[in-house]
């Protein structure tokens, strides 16, 4: 019984410390605004076209085919699907299967009926039948 509450005590720190730890890592947000000195003074311009970064999810697999590469992600609310041509122009970019499939039926299709497996290995799905040894050794 003491060892339990020995351990659950431990636990319990070893939580806070990290928690602590991940607390600490986070640095203050810092303020990009400037001050004016003088009335006469501007502040610097902003850039005219703000470009917009596409979040970096992790892949999950690449599936390809003779003309393009479709690369799979995993997403906060599921698969999203990336399709460059051989060339590497992007046809879709960061998208679900639904929407795939409204805009590209073929990809759509592909993807639902097709299997990852190892490099150069071929699907087998025919049953085969199980031989039951219980002969004693």
């Amino acid at each position: 019984m003491r060892v339990n509450q020995t351990l659950f005590v431990s636990g319990i720190i070893l939580v806070l410390m990290a928690g602590l730890a991940l607390s600490q890592d986070k640095a203050p947000p810092q303020s990009t605004s400037t001050k004016l000195t003088s009335p006469h003074e501007t502040q610097p311009t902003a850039p005219a076209k703000v470009v917009k970064a596409t979040p970096d999810y992790p892949v999950i697999c690449y599936l390809e085919q003779r003309d393009r590469t479709i690369t799979i992600k995993s997403g906060p609310k599921g698969p999203l699907y990336c399709v460059r041509t051989s060339s590497g122009k992007v046809l879709y970019e960061n998208v679900s299967l639904e929407q795939l499939s409204a805009q590209a039926p073929a990809i759509g299709e592909f993807l639902k009926t097709s299997i990852a497996g190892a490099p150069g290995a071929k699907a087998d799905a025919r049953v085969r039948p199980v031989r039951i040894d219980a002969s004693m050794r």
